[in-house]
């Protein structure tokens, strides 16, 4: 398993909460990409810098994946 963390908003916190906080859902149209980050620290500065200053409030969720023991292919 791998641990990442979400800053997000409180519009978006909503979407998850009436998705039992199973899924995400789609993205907003303010977002042009699924941002999850690997360090607690950092998706609180962005929650914080980001979520706070647009939305009035931000949050960070954390969550985990599934992993494989394998290393990944190289593209060469």
């Amino acid at each position: 398993m791998t641990i990442l963390w979400r800053p997000t908003g409180p519009v978006e916190l909503e979407l998850v909460r009436q998705l039992d906080w199973r899924v995400w859902p789609p993205r907003l149209p303010e977002q042009p990409i699924f941002y999850p980050v690997l360090n607690e620290d950092y998706a609180i500065r962005i929650a914080r810098d980001w979520h706070v200053r647009r939305d009035g409030a931000g949050f960070v969720t954390r969550f985990e994946v599934e992993t494989s023991d394998h290393e990944p292919r190289s593209s060469t």
